[in-house]
């Protein structure tokens, strides 16, 4: 059996499926992809993305719990940033699948530089 992930007391396959699904929604794709190269609250990403807070909040939610990304309060904000892991595991996907991102969409941090 293998070794159980100190953290969560999970697997570490449950884990790492776990990090697949919440990438499997192409709005906490988009999530990652906003918050790789600059901060933002749930209410600016709300705005560029075109969808309700609540909608935001609860995907930021399943990202953070993965591990994708992280928060910190600035002022009276809480603002939300891709994590190391994020970028790699969106450029792996991103370079996989040959997308490079949404059209018009520089992912700056998430794509290698030549």
């Amino acid at each position: 059996m293998a070794e159980s992930d100190r953290s969560t007391g999970k697997e570490p396959i449950e884990t790492a499926a776990a990090v697949l699904q919440a990438l499997a929604s192409p709005i906490r794709l988009r999530v990652v992809l906003e918050v790789i190269d600059r901060e933002a609250t749930a209410g600016e990403l709300a705005g560029r993305l075109g969808v309700g807070c609540t909608t935001v909040a609860k995907h930021l939610r399943h990202l953070r719990v993965a591990g994708l990304v992280r928060r910190h309060r600035s002022a009276n904000h809480v603002r939300y940033v891709a994590t190391p892991s994020a970028v790699l595991l969106v450029r792996a996907i991103l370079v996989t699948t040959g997308t490079g991102g949404e059209p018009g969409h520089q992912v700056r941090g998430a794509l290698p530089r030549h």
